[in-house]
């Protein structure tokens, strides 16, 4: 009997249904920051994408690890943050990796970091780019343009080797507590995806950063919604 019990209650948990998607990915190095907001993740049963830029040093190499142990996703945000693209081009996507994103992607091979997932600074991609970078990555982040309408995206168009566009948040974005948790509404009243972005969380925080406040009450809204709050290498 408890060897039924428990069969059935793996099935029941493996079958989940939920009511949309939510990802939440932050960008450039929140190091112990990161780390703490860990705690905040598993009390909501909760997974996020953290895209790592600059020089790996053993610092980011414990970060990503300890990240990765607890089930988040982890992934690359090159080491200059340097456009990808630019009025003048600079870089060819080949000589871009070469110089921003091969030298972190080997130091993870090095240390069994399992990298599925990339951002592009300042959001500046091309096709071009995307095409060359689906070589080595699963999932690109980018951002939903100028216009920053937030976009849903239809849950049979989730596949691996595809462009996450993300509404940012933060004082810099002019976030408003009200209007994400209205996001949050819309995905998961039309059960599709929605992506956002954020750099650094700790308390009241200024700029491109999220204020621990803010993560918090979306969490919190999102679970009371039934919303899965994956990170990108759960999306397959």
């Amino acid at each position: 009997m408890n060897l039924i019990c428990f069969m059935t209650c793996g099935l029941l948990c493996s079958c989940r249904q939920y009511n949309g998607i939510v990802c939440f990915t932050f960008d450039d190095f929140g190091g112990d920051n990161w780390v703490k907001a860990d705690e905040i993740f598993k009390k909501y049963d909760a997974h996020a994408t953290f895209l790592v830029c600059g020089e790996l040093t053993p610092k980011h190499i414990e970060v990503m690890q300890k990240l990765q142990a607890s089930g988040h996703t982890v992934g690359l945000h090159t080491v200059s943050h340097a456009n990808a693209t630019a009025e003048v081009q600079v870089f060819t996507p080949e000589s871009y990796f070469m110089q921003e994103v091969k030298p972190q992607l080997d130091i993870c091979r090095q240390n069994n970091i399992d990298v599925r997932a990339f951002a592009y600074p300042n959001n500046r991609h091309n096709a071009e780019f995307d095409q060359y970078f689906f070589q080595y990555f699963d999932y690109l982040r980018a951002g939903v343009g100028p216009v920053r309408k937030p976009v849903f995206i239809d849950r049979k168009d989730i596949h691996k080797k595809m462009v996450l566009p993300g509404t940012g948040i933060g004082k810099y974005y002019k976030s408003d507590l009200n209007e994400l948790k209205k996001i949050l509404d819309e995905a998961a009243r039309t059960n599709t995806m929605t992506v956002f972005f954020s750099h650094d969380i700790y308390p009241d925080a200024p700029g491109v950063a999220m204020p621990t406040e803010y993560l918090v009450e979306l969490l919190k809204h999102a679970r009371k919604l039934n919303m899965h709050i994956a990170g990108a290498k759960e999306l397959d």
